[in-house]
């Protein structure tokens, strides 16, 4: 850099800051939206580039559900008494246009503020500043923020729940096909115990419907209602509550008014559900991802979830488990930051700030895995015969053979076991099978394991060593037998229709509530 260089560079930085002062020195009207009358000018563009740009983002995301609480509030105003005549109804008529315009197609201009700041310019554009500033009338805009982010939480937390609900479907129709079907269960990516492909794919099932059960819960812990609570100690204004709940389709409302305002933990409880939720799908993707290997060879994803190699032309990537994993580190991450954010003192902004486009954006996220992740499991290809294969080859049924010495024999467990252990040993040495242990080779293990033979015939040998025969022995309620298997489908089938209905009724209701809302704005207007 030449002599000037720090100079030249010092006065660009100069005149840049000159300019961007001289912008917020002339304020108009509009400009002055949402600075009231307590502040002096507009805001500063350092300001504007670094917090109500961020703001303004978290606009399209949160567009119908600040549109539904200012609907609701200018209802609540109207029907309270408080708020009537031509500034009503003009009101009403302005917000009912607001809502017509799609959230990405909404002027979201951060030089205004947030997006409340940029709907509320809106509406003065359309009514003027007088009617528009009813808006404010016993609620700040967190309020409206808090009502937003709360409508646009439970409607993903339900579209999350359906995503999961279809993730474990697709997991029973193969597991439902693949009942009886042999193959072996994997501990540390080693062949363990004999199972059906059934059996396995249901481990994944189960998990799919905890999630969704945890929606449910956040659905539910979202439908109480933070409307009409005021500043934090509640409001002089005829805002009856109950109606407001009423009117966006909650279940009663958050009984303080300073907690309603402020409360974060359902937010904290939905970020850990979509935390949960994308860890089991990493778990399956990577499991997943390893059995579509060309050393197992157990699973083929479908060409539409599948990626070429730019370089290499034989290679058939499995890119949707990858997409699918790399969500989980996302949704871990925003459970850590929402976190860290609240640690600060009550009625702070800080934490709502993160929330406002944290929340949104993680749920979008979050349904479009899960989604993704029932789209792959329903177009999966499962190779039976390899599984099997991979089941007859192992030495998978000597935990089974152990079994049968126990419980034949005149031998505990724990030598059982050891003497298994040992045949193990000398049957690699000898490069052979497992299925080639004879009663013999028992015998002459035992002596080495713990000092004198152990006898077992023929076969009730060759029966411990079937695969297929140990997997349909097991009696227990959630094993691999098939009348465990048909159980465990039966009442899957059953949950799984559950959890259709509710899902069912809860849009229905939802969207029940919405209409009845406009359609109340409507005849006020």
């Amino acid at each position: 850099m030449g002599a000037d260089g720090p100079r030249c560079w010092r006065m660009s930085r100069l005149a840049r800051r000159s300019r961007q002062s001289s912008s917020v020195a002339v304020v108009t009207e509009t400009e002055e939206l949402g600075r009231g009358g307590r502040l002096r000018g507009g805001a500063a563009g350092e300001l504007v580039a670094a917090a109500y740009a961020a703001e303004s983002a978290h606009g399209p995301r949160l567009a119908r559900g600040l549109s539904l609480a200012d609907l609701a509030h200018a209802v609540a105003l109207i029907e309270g008494g408080d708020l009537a005549g031509e500034d009503a109804k003009s009101l009403l008529r302005g917000l009912l246009e607001l809502h017509a315009i799609p959230g990405d197609e909404f002027p979201w201009d951060p030089s205004l503020g947030d997006a409340f700041n940029a709907r509320e310019a809106e509406l003065e554009r359309r009514v003027g500043r007088a009617v528009a500033g009813w808006l404010s009338a016993g609620r700040p805009r967190r309020e409206a923020f808090r009502v937003a982010l709360r409508l646009t939480a439970r409607a993903g937390a339900r579209e999350l729940h359906d995503a999961l609900v279809d993730e474990a479907a697709a997991l029973v129709r193969h597991a439902g096909a693949t009942r009886t079907a042999l193959a072996t269960d994997y501990t540390y990516l080693q062949p363990a115990q004999p199972t059906t492909v059934g059996h396995l794919l249901l481990a994944y099932a189960y998990p799919a419907l905890r999630d969704g059960d945890r929606a449910r819960a956040s659905h539910a812990a979202l439908g109480a209602s933070v409307a009409g609570a005021g500043g934090s100690a509640g409001s002089r204004w005829s805002l009856d509550r109950a109606r407001l709940a009423d009117l966006l389709g909650c279940d009663g409302i958050v009984e303080h008014a300073k907690d309603a305002a402020w409360q974060a933990d359902v937010y904290l409880e939905l970020l850990a559900t979509l935390a949960i939720a994308a860890t089991h799908q990493s778990q399956l993707g990577q499991d997943f991802e390893i059995y579509a290997s060309q050393e197992f060879g157990l699973v083929e994803l479908a060409d539409a979830h599948s990626r070429a190699s730019a370089l290499m032309p034989q290679k058939k990537n499995p890119y949707a488990l990858a997409a699918i994993r790399t969500q989980a580190g996302q949704a871990a991450g925003d459970v850590a930051s929402a976190l860290a954010a609240l640690h600060t003192g009550s009625a702070r902004t800080d934490h709502f700030h993160l929330l406002n486009g944290t929340v949104p954006r993680a749920l979008d996220e979050a349904v479009a895995i899960a989604r993704l992740t029932a789209s792959v499991l329903d177009g999966i290809e499962l190779r039976t015969e390899r599984f099997a294969q991979i089941a007859i080859e192992s030495f998978v049924t000597a935990a089974d053979v152990a079994d049968v010495l126990a419980l034949t024999g005149d031998i505990d467990y724990r030598s059982a076991h050891k003497i298994v252990g040992r045949a193990v040993r000398d049957l690699v040495d000898a490069g052979a099978p497992f299925s080639q242990l004879t009663p013999d080779r028992l015998a002459a293990a035992s002596v080495a394991a713990i000092g004198r033979p152990v006898e077992i015939d023929e076969a009730t040998l060759r029966d411990a060593l079937d695969p297929a025969a140990c997997a349909a022995a097991r009696r227990q309620a959630g094993s691999s037998s098939e009348a465990a298997m048909d159980e465990m489908l039966d009442g899957i089938h059953a949950t799984l229709t559950a959890h259709e209905s509710w899902s069912q009724t809860a849009r229905e209701r939802e969207s029940a509530a919405e209409k009845a809302l406009l359609a109340r704005a409507r005849d006020l207007a």
